[in-house]
């Protein structure tokens, strides 16, 4: 250790759980500034290794220990035959008693619970809820946090006594994010209810998902009483990020949104309710929304003037906004963004996009002056070429994008380029000689004027498509990208066509490349591979696209 705390710190949040272990054993002067961060981060049983084994084994030791202590009298049968198959040992302190008071994170009830369930002996008597309390007991009741609690409506009837039930009123003031599930009644009592459990949250919540079924027939719930909305302010109410599955119209709701002053990210998962409702809930009540993420994958499909309409339901105008599947990009939607391109920095949809999508994104790219992220998940949705070179028609010069010199992160698939057979000379797809080439020439054009790209995506999983094609060599203009000395990613999901002069190029030329993917490894760049492999095994040469 350096004898200096900053710097001691510094270096233990860079070493791994085996590493922390290891550093404890070296001396006494070690140990002591080793064990606060060996222990200050329980999420590593997320992961059901050794090592969580081991920790379990102590949880259990120590709970047993603790029962013998304080007297069969207050134990259970389980307890008493469990203490008969592993009499616990009082020669020294137990190690979660002396060190349990420097954890900081636990993760979440869930995951507590499967890394007991595979307890190696599987032979305990003693209920996984118990032994998950007892390890809550032992934390610091100031300074721990618990990374995901997710809560159900069911939970809400669990006796004062249960062990589930004192287990969540531990965890619920100290939940970064909640996640309450289940059916919204109709009922102020059980509407109350959830107040009630919101209210035992405090500062350290910053993320609330609420996925919560309203019964059919019932948008019209019973008013709160006014007595239920604080004049000041609840700890709770300091969260940022909200996400919201299902949302339906109703009193509750009108109420929650006053609570939502802080909330800077939203997520809508699906509408049951009206979208102009939510939207002006957002004019109303989140000044501080600046990021957005509409649809899902797994939930129903959001109309596109659904979409439109949410996307109008910022004050401030939005920095990042993320678009699903089941939100597609049409003109309403293009036409809704369009109003927030001066302050856009994010932009990201990994659905099937809209040919109208495509066509106007030059225009995109030319109009957000802050944009540093452009990404296109989707393989199916391609880019002709020429449209993304851009020219001005009159001058046949590259038109200024405003975000030349702010773009980290463009991906996207291409299409329209000319193949060449390229085994031989022979030419194929193109309209005169040279075409492919004078094409690869405006766009590595367009390419170099974007000198901030650190991570440049071209292509998608389409391989050997002859109009989805790109040479990555210095014969067809690759040199002229020798100004993205940013680069750390390059990914092609095309067929392409590189040697290893290329690749040294590459390597040379942009010092901060970590990833090359899309080449063929046991194909024909099995030799570039190869030679990557052995000069520069820093690089990662993945696989797939």
């Amino acid at each position: 250790m350096l004898d200096i705390q900053e710097l001691d710190d510094l270096i233990c949040q860079k070493l791994s759980q085996h590493d922390l272990a290891q550093c404890a054993r070296v001396n006494k002067k070690w140990h002591s500034a080793v064990i606060p961060h060996l222990w200050a981060d329980l999420t590593f049983l997320e992961d059901p290794g050794d090592g969580a084994q081991v920790f379990i084994q102590m949880v259990l030791k120590d709970y047993l220990e603790h029962y013998l202590l304080q007297g069969l009298q207050d134990t259970g049968r389980t307890i008493k035959q469990q203490l008969a198959k592993t009499p616990p040992s009082f020669s020294h302190k137990s190690v979660l008693s002396k060190y349990g008071h420097w954890i900081r994170l636990l993760p979440s009830p869930y995951d507590l619970k499967i890394a007991f369930r595979s307890y190696s002996t599987g032979k305990s008597e003693v209920p996984k809820s118990e032994l998950i309390l007892h390890l809550c007991k032992r934390c610091s009741p100031d300074n721990a946090q618990v990374k995901r609690l997710s809560v159900s409506t069911l939970d809400l009837d669990l006796a004062p006594r249960d062990s589930q039930r004192a287990m969540y009123d531990f965890m619920l003031p100290r939940a970064r994010q909640l996640y309450i599930h289940g059916r919204l009644s109709t009922s102020y009592t059980d509407m109350a209810k959830i107040t009630k459990l919101l209210d035992q949250c405090s500062g350290t919540l910053k993320t609330l998902d609420m996925k919560l079924v309203s019964p059919a027939g019932t948008s019209e719930m019973f008013e709160l009483k006014e007595a239920s909305t604080e004049v000041r302010p609840k700890a709770w109410t300091s969260f940022k990020e909200l996400a919201l599955y299902d949302w339906a119209d109703g009193s509750f709701w009108t109420w929650f949104f006053k609570q939502c002053r802080q909330v800077e990210t939203l997520e809508v998962h699906g509408l049951d309710g009206t979208a102009q409702v939510l939207a002006q809930a957002m004019l109303n009540h989140m000044p501080q929304l600046s990021e957005i993420t509409l649809g899902s994958r797994r939930f129903s499909f959001m109309k596109e003037d659904d979409v439109a309409t949410l996307l109008a339901g910022s004050t401030k105008g939005w920095r990042r906004v993320m678009l699903r599947p089941h939100a597609h990009p049409g003109k309403q939607v293009v036409d809704a963004l369009e109003k927030h391109l001066p302050t856009l920095e994010t932009l990201e949809f990994n659905g099937v996009c809209r040919g109208f999508w495509f066509e106007n994104m030059p225009h995109f790219l030319r109009s957000c002056p802050q944009l540093q992220s452009f990404v296109n998940t989707d393989s199916f949705t391609t880019l002709d070429v020429k449209t993304f070179i851009d020219r001005d028609p009159v001058t046949d010069t590259l038109r200024p994008w405003d975000c030349e010199r702010t773009l980290k992160i463009l991906q996207f698939a291409i299409t329209g380029i000319p193949r060449k057979d390229w085994p031989g000379h022979s030419v194929e797809g193109e309209s005169w000689f040279s075409q492919g080439y004078e094409i690869h020439n405006g766009l590595f054009d367009r390419l170099a004027r974007l000198t901030h790209l650190e991570v440049l995506c071209l292509g998608s999983h389409n391989h050997g498509d002859d109009n989805e094609s790109l040479e990555l060599s210095l014969e067809s203009g690759l040199y002229k990208l020798y100004g993205l000395q940013r680069l750390r990613e390059l990914h092609f999901g095309l067929s392409t066509k590189i040697g290893i002069q290329d690749v040294q190029w590459m390597v040379e030329s942009w010092p901060r490349l970590r990833v090359i993917n899309g080449l063929d490894v046991d194909g024909v760049h099995k030799e570039v591979v190869r030679w990557l492999w052995k000069n520069h095994p820093e690089i990662s040469v993945l696989r797939t696209f």
